[in-house]
């Protein structure tokens, strides 16, 4: 478990390192790109922290024991029946076009299975840090657009090398 949060603990702590060397420059665009690099770095986090418990979910709910191809193998390994086998592929074909007209329809219902990924707290907290962030520092007059949008770029790239880190790489182990 530690060894886990000494890397993500590592890059956190040099980008907040590196974000101490614009102190030198000014207090202003320090506070602008850290602002900038928390929000963007949790958001990212948060996204990806959702999405894979999202993901978990749906495939808790498949059933994993359809092995028709392996069987397939194991009836036909010289591909004695290919003729066979090109009529099922015509068939799957023709599933799948029917399967793509019946998901058009569902728009509504693919749209409300994945509301919980995108209206997770996990999202919205930083959504609203983010928020508050800006007006916080355009009301201070603070607001300074080149290290922010700097500190946005670097949060993003710091959130998923930490998600990736924490949540991805733990996910394949399951």
């Amino acid at each position: 478990m530690m060894t886990r949060i000494k890397k993500p603990l590592a890059l956190f702590l040099g980008a907040q390192g590196a974000a101490l060397a614009l102190l030198l420059l000014s207090t202003q665009s320090y506070l602008n790109f850290t602002v900038a690099m928390m929000s963007s770095m949790l958001i990212v986090a948060g996204s990806l922290y959702s999405y894979r418990n999202m993901i978990r979910q749906r495939t808790e709910e498949v059933d994993l024991e359809d092995n028709k191809d392996i069987i397939d193998m194991m009836d036909d390994p010289y591909d004695l029946y290919e003729e066979e086998r090109m009529e099922e592929i015509t068939d799957i074909k023709a599933m799948i076009k029917a399967e793509k007209a019946r998901q058009k329809g569902n728009v509504i219902q693919n749209t409300t299975k994945n509301v919980s990924a995108w209206v997770s707290v996990y999202r919205l907290i930083p959504y609203a840090f983010l928020v508050l962030g800006f007006i916080a520092l355009q009301n201070n007059h603070a607001l300074s657009v080149l290290p922010y949008l700097v500190g946005l770029a670097a949060g993003i790239a710091l959130g998923y090398l930490i998600a990736r880190d924490l949540f991805i790489s733990q996910s394949s182990e399951y």
